[in-house]
């Protein structure tokens, strides 16, 4: 209740300060104002709008605020009668136009979506509220065709701003709810960008359970052919059992997300631009959550469409956070280029880090080779990054990568068909 009582008073107190910008219309104290626009934008745009109260509180705050003002300006009260006929119009309008709203309450469509309709019921409105407030000042005189048409001419012109005012609103909240879109798809395509590395990896790793197994099962061979204790013999038996359950778990778990992961990946596709704007956004924030300024540039010779955008947001992405992760300066300078030579993609992603060592260049494709550590946790990477960038380049986009290191600049060069990468845009 006080909060209705507070939104009553506040949107009232606007009204009738707005009321102040009028013109005179055929008498001195018929003036046409532009306060009533709020009124009715208000009450056809929001929802919970307190339209009742604030017609009764706004037809007394607009009569007083013409008293007030006229005593200000000549230095006495003038007679009530004189602005007391507005009160008749506000009421008039605010409850005519409640009566419209309620009317369609019950209906599907929103009343923004019938702009023409509530023009024209707005118009009239407008131009019975003035009509009723004329008629209360000049009585029957006020039915000649020069003043009708007036005020008609009023509505009109009142209306068309109310009607331009909600428009305008409608386009803004169609351009937050468009841009709120645009975000949670960013969020989504990373996701499933991650997702995506992840099952790689994941179909790896099923070979690693299969041979798990199978040396299990070979252990018990061994042990039971060779006479050892039958419980050694028994237990290797049923670790090779229990691998063989976990995998299949596994399976039925890689299986439900490779499923929709493939659905999704059916029925989408990005730019290169695309890819690496999203890219930009993404790795920008992650180096402003660790107190680091990313310059991150990008150059293409062709903006190819393709369905591997999933892939190569991992590749990319492994790359840049590596690179984020490995340097020793709060300003890290990263730049993607790519030209396109005898049907190949040709990528490379250079960074100013302080360089991988000769020694270790032969090493970092290698699953769980990481020289990251967090000498305040203990926490060392798990050094699948590199791994899961060569798989995905050469296992899923029959491509190449290659590496050059010296102390402030790191290349990878990734080579991938141009046929496996581009498709024709839907």
């Amino acid at each position: 209740m006080k909060d209705i009582l507070k939104k009553s008073i506040f949107y009232s107190f606007a009204i009738a300060l707005t009321s102040q910008l009028s013109i005179n219309w055929f008498t001195a104290n018929f003036k046409i104002s532009i306060a009533v626009v709020i009124l009715a934008a208000c009450g056809l745009l929001m929802s919970n709008f307190p339209l009742i109260p604030v017609t009764f509180l706004s037809a007394i705050g607009v009569f007083s605020m013409r008293m007030f003002v006229y005593w200000i300006t000549n230095g006495h009260w003038t007679s009530p009668s004189h602005y007391m006929p507005e009160i008749a119009f506000y009421l008039c309008y605010g409850l005519l136009l409640h009566l419209y709203i309620r009317r369609f309450d019950h209906l599907s469509a929103a009343i923004h979506e019938k702009r023409n309709l509530t023009l024209g019921a707005l118009i009239l409105i407008d131009y019975l509220a003035n009509f009723i407030e004329l008629l209360v000042r000049l009585e029957l005189s006020s039915l000649v065709l020069h003043m009708q048409s007036g005020i008609f001419l009023a509505a009109v012109m009142r209306s068309c701003l109310t009607w331009l005012v909600m428009l305008l609103f409608e386009k803004y909240r169609i351009f937050l709810i468009k841009k709120e879109h645009e975000e949670r798809y960013q969020k989504l395509v990373l996701l499933f960008s991650k997702l995506n590395g992840e099952i790689v990896w994941m179909k790896k790793n099923t070979t690693l359970i299969e041979e798990t197994m199978n040396n299990s099962y070979r252990l018990f061979e061994t042990l039971r052919d060779s006479g050892a204790d039958p419980a050694l013999a028994s237990s290797a038996l049923t670790t090779a059992k229990d691998i063989h359950e976990i995998k299949k778990e596994y399976l039925l778990i890689m299986r439900g997300i490779s499923e929709a992961l493939e659905q999704e990946l059916e029925n989408d596709g990005m730019y290169l631009e695309e890819v690496l704007s999203l890219l930009k956004s993404s790795i920008t924030n992650l180096a402003e959550s660790q107190g680091k300024t990313l310059n991150l540039t990008y150059e293409y010779q062709k903006n190819f469409y393709t369905s591997s955008h999933y892939a190569l947001l991992s590749i990319f992405r492994n790359l840049f956070v590596n690179a984020l992760e490995a340097s020793k300066t709060d300003t890290v300078n990263l730049s993607v280029t790519e030209v396109i030579e005898d049907g190949q993609a040709i990528f490379t992603v250079t960074d100013d880090g302080p360089g991988i060592p000769a020694e270790y260049i032969g090493e970092v494709f290698k699953t769980g080779f990481s020289t990251k550590i967090n000498f305040q946790t203990g926490e060392v990477s798990r050094g699948l990054g590199l791994n899961l960038v060569q798989d995905l380049v050469e296992g899923e986009l029959h491509g190449t990568i290659g590496l050059t290191s010296i102390p402030g600049r790191t290349a990878f060069t990734i080579c991938i068909p141009l046929n496996e990468l581009e498709v024709m845009s839907k």
